[in-house]
């Protein structure tokens, strides 16, 4: 079922604003309005649909409007509170309507038909959609043994909190099968896994036989399963800049780091092109050169992913030292490379200050915070979405607050 976006009451006499992607919708001949019996947002079709990337489609002798992209189709007839989506039966609160000529539909209906999510920001009376290209929401699991006892609490975690993909430690001596039932309801859920590894001293030469470990485990793991049951791309946590060595001889540090990142693009492109490769990086990276250069340093790393996650670990969105700012210089050149980027935030406890974690703060106001970052970092080609670390302290934070 369809959950309606239920709107107080006080909001019926005020304006309703509807943003998609941090974008206001302008509405030219029917504005947005609730319906006073259940207290759904309607919304005109057609301008929403098309925002978000889908055909809108309508039938006058059926009245019905078919909605549909590259993933899903939804179609609504007028006066049912059932609609068809990928030709599966979804209850609605409120059923489509014909007003001022126009086609209007329960936005929550339309918005997550089209894999969207929808918030509602009470103190403003505003509506924000986001589409699925930038709902991704993840987190890392670094304890791989977890998976064999606590696969289903796992799932439900993550269903709860509406994650799209889950970072995954990978290692032989866990039970092979235990990874092949996890991710295989994992993605019966549409739930993304990656094959997670690293650590600061790969960097060094001797080390790196690591790396040609992990990947050569991980792609005979993936051609022994069945398709559902792979990992679907690479997610290497490398942070070198915490080696004592780091304040010393920072050149050799970066040359060697970047010497790590070509074996690994090396080694993954050989074994399996299907699979992405994603890196961790600090917000301050951009701030660094490569050596003998003036290109930065996190300019360097987006060049060689498919993607980035931005480790802008604060506790507030806004302002000169909150989370947007932290992240927004790399969001830029992933903008300009055409590359994807997630905003990390830290739950865990941080010995640089309480300001960099979520660990003693309310999950409520974790979330106010992750709203303000997508509202404000959605209109960026390049944001695809958040990442919460780690599944253990998340879930120990949501548990301890309840």
């Amino acid at each position: 079922m369809i959950v309606p976006l239920l709107i107080p009451v006080y909001s019926f006499i005020t304006e309703l604003e509807v943003e998609v992607n941090g974008e206001k919708m302008d509405f030219a001949n029917v504005q947005p309005y609730i319906d006073e019996q259940t207290g759904s947002t309607m919304v005109p079709a057609r301008e929403i649909a098309e925002r978000l990337g889908a055909e809108v489609e309508w039938d006058r002798s059926l009245e019905q409007v078919t909605l549909h992209n590259q993933h899903l189709t939804a179609k609504l007839t007028i006066g049912q509170k059932y609609a068809s989506v990928n030709g599966q039966e979804v209850k609605l609160d409120a059923p489509a309507v014909i007003k001022n000529d126009r086609t209007m539909v329960p936005l929550r209906a339309v918005s997550e038909s089209l894999g969207a999510d929808v918030d509602w920001v009470q103190e403003r009376n505003l509506v924000l959609v986001t589409s699925s290209d930038k709902v991704q929401r993840s987190t890392w699991i670094w304890d791989s043994k977890m998976i064999e006892n606590d696969r289903d609490s796992i799932l439900q975690f993550a269903v709860n909190q509406r994650l799209t993909s889950i970072y995954l430690r990978y290692e032989t001596y866990t039970n092979q099968e235990a990874y092949r039932m996890f991710i295989r309801s994992a993605n019966d859920l549409g739930i993304r896994v990656e094959a997670l590894a690293g650590a600061s001293d790969w960097i060094y030469e001797n080390k790196q036989i690591y790396i040609q470990q992990f990947i050569g485990a991980v792609t005979q793991y993936n051609t022994s399963v069945d398709a559902l049951e792979r990992f679907q791309g690479y997610h290497f946590d490398i942070e070198p800049y915490t080696l004592g060595i780091w304040k010393t001889q920072q050149s050799w540090v970066l040359e060697r780091w970047m010497d790590t990142i070509r074996l690994i693009e090396k080694e993954v492109r050989s074994a399996d092109r299907s699979m992405t490769i994603a890196f961790d990086i600090p917000f301050w990276i951009d701030s660094i050169v490569v050596p003998g250069t003036n290109y930065s340093f996190s300019a360097w790393l987006l060049e060689k992913a498919d993607s980035v996650v931005i480790m802008a670990y604060r506790n507030t969105a806004l302002g000169s030292n909150g989370i947007i700012a932290m992240a927004k210089s790399i969001i830029l050149e992933a903008v300009t490379l055409k590359k994807q980027a997630i905003v990390a935030v830290d739950t865990l406890p941080s010995k640089e200050g309480d300001f960099t974690t979520f660990y003693t703060l309310d999950p409520a106001h974790m979330e106010s915070q992750l709203q303000l970052v997508k509202e404000n970092l959605t209109p960026y080609p390049s944001y695809s979405g958040i990442a919460i670390h780690d599944y253990v302290r998340w879930s120990e934070l949501l548990q301890n607050n309840r």
